[in-house]
């Protein structure tokens, strides 16, 4: 695998090595086009759902390694196909402190010690469900995880911790690239290939000011870099 993520509209290099195993994270929000979701998956032979994802999963055919969560959102019908399938799973109490993310990214960690995640189905919803779930993958080396993107095919975010650059190949149109600071500040950013770059800059949490950039004039690639700090980088596909 070496250091790229292969999306179906995006390969995504980082500058940093990633740890060998990767893993599809489907978890219960805005479900991903299916064509879309089956082109990842094939690439992805680790498979994990929390909770609704599971429904999404036996929607496309999909058998994940393992299913963790409390089943309050999942469809028994697919809840009792992953257990028909032999599928590992771990069910929770309802009434328990974790979401169903949470505890599966604890998981991730447990069993893999190293490893980078693809989360989908995160997108969409509720906001604190979704800012939850961001926040919770911006948290990803407290469990191993050393490379982290959140996508569907309209969106992607690829979460950057320390010193770190990524450059992404576009294979289809985006209407949107944004710089995300998710700690107090990140020092040492800069975009280069897009209408607006920037060298060297500071971006702080409180003051989001990085967005709604576009590709260079014909620019088919982009790159960033961070020196210190959790930097999201974020892009919105024309569809």
């Amino acid at each position: 695998m070496g250091n790229t993520f292969v999306l179906p509209q995006a390969a995504v290099e980082f500058v940093n090595p990633l740890p060998e195993k990767q893993v599809l994270l489907v978890a219960g929000g805005r479900s991903p086009d299916g064509l879309w979701l089956t082109e990842l998956a094939a690439a992805h032979p680790a498979i994990w759902c929390a909770d609704r994802g599971i429904d999404v999963c036996y929607q496309y055919g999909l058998l994940p390694e393992r299913l963790i969560g409390d089943g309050d959102s999942a469809s028994s019908e697919a809840w009792n196909w992953a257990r028909r399938q032999a599928v590992f799973v771990e069910q929770y109490p309802v009434d328990k402190d974790l979401t169903d993310l949470q505890l599966l990214l604890q998981r991730v960690g447990d069993v893999y010690g190293e490893s980078t995640v693809v989360a989908t189905g995160c997108w969409g919803g509720r906001f604190d469900h979704l800012w939850s779930n961001v926040i919770s993958l911006t948290g990803g080396p407290d469990h191993g995880i050393h490379a982290c993107c959140l996508a569907d095919e309209k969106e992607l975010l690829v979460l950057l911790h320390g010193k770190n650059g990524v450059k992404i190949g576009l294979k289809k149109e985006v209407t949107a690239i944004s710089l995300l600071a998710f700690t107090p500040v990140c020092q040492g950013v800069s975009i280069k290939q897009v209408k607006w770059p920037l060298t060297a800059v500071t971006l702080r949490y409180a003051m989001p000011y990085a967005v709604s950039n576009l590709p260079a004039a014909g620019g088919t690639s982009f790159q960033v870099a961070v020196d210190s700090g959790c930097l999201g980088v974020y892009c919105c596909f024309k569809t």
